[in-house]
């Protein structure tokens, strides 16, 4: 397996990874578990093993999480970099100038 050097965040992480995001991800992730895994009142018919169970899973969601949007960034980043004439370059100098507070 190939090592990939560090490298600072680029705009686009700090785009992608917004609370917005990581939102939107955890409820998916979440989702995720409910279809795969079944702890309702049927299978669980105590309240405190159903209660446990979803505490449980919320740092390993909230793990999963960062882990998805840093990848998909570093992904995306990737591809940028591999774009035709300079794209990455004016991209990453776009959002530099960008004083609107967005990023």
């Amino acid at each position: 397996m190939a090592t990939v050097a560090y490298a600072p965040p680029r705009a686009i992480e700090r785009q992608i990874a917004t609370e917005y995001a990581r939102d939107k991800v955890a409820k998916a992730l979440f989702e995720v578990i409910i279809d795969g895994v079944e702890y309702g009142p049927r299978d669980l018919p105590a309240f405190a093993d159903r209660e446990w169970i979803r505490g449980a899973i919320a740092i390993p969601i909230q793990e999963a999480t960062e882990v998805a949007l840093h990848v998909l960034a570093w992904r995306l980043g990737q591809a940028l970099d591999r774009a035709p004439n300079g794209l990455a370059r004016r991209y990453d100098a776009t959002e530099e100038d960008d004083d609107t507070g967005w990023t």
